[in-house]
């Protein structure tokens, strides 16, 4: 390929946050790198192999900037401020956010193919996995599981309203929303 497979996913969730998906094409995306569509399908089969991938590659980034704070959680640091931190991270910059245009986008075609569904669930564990780490830190939470469970369906409603016009305000709200409902899990109150 003329350009590394990271210029061809960044160029695309460009093109995500400034158009949206829908006008994301393999053309349209192959003329801003200056190459060709066929050379695209070439290495990423189909459009949504591209989205797929470009997804993923988004999902490593994310996990770069999670990284200090299960570093500091392994070495037994860690606090509420810490999955405070975690879902700033999680939640969609603003209304325009390419990575959650793109989840949102694939979310509606997972029931009808199975390899995409697949890929999300791994893309979840992964998370869940990553706040169960914190969530190891703050004492006097009983269902670190189910607590895991509800904060990232709590995420996932909030970060569906921040990208339809709720904005930077609904997820500033959001964070306040997380540590209301760790204060009442970690104090016994389910």
């Amino acid at each position: 390929m003329d350009h590394p497979r990271e210029k061809v996913l960044s160029a695309a969730l460009e093109m995500i946050g400034e158009q949206g998906l829908s006008k994301v094409t393999m053309a349209a995306l192959a003329a801003r790198l200056e190459t060709s569509g066929g050379h695209l399908l070439y290495y990423f089969g189909t459009r949504d192999g591209l989205f797929l991938e470009t997804l993923r590659w988004s999902e490593q980034q994310y996990a770069v900037e999670r990284a200090p704070l299960l570093e500091a959680a392994a070495a037994g640091e860690g606090d509420l401020a810490s999955v405070l931190e975690l879902a700033t991270i999680y939640l969609p910059v603003d209304e325009r956010d390419p990575r959650w245009q793109l989840w949102l986008e694939l979310w509606a075609r997972a029931p009808y193919d199975a390899d995409l569904a697949a890929a999300q669930r791994e893309l979840d564990q992964r998370w869940h996995t990553d706040l169960l780490q914190l969530l190891d830190l703050l004492p006097g939470l009983t269902d670190r599981e189910g607590t895991s469970e509800r904060l990232r369906a709590m995420w996932d409603g909030f970060a569906i309203a921040i990208v339809n016009g709720g904005g930077t305000a609904l997820r500033a709200r959001v964070v306040e929303h997380t540590r209301a409902v760790l204060d009442a899990f970690t104090s016994g109150c389910p």
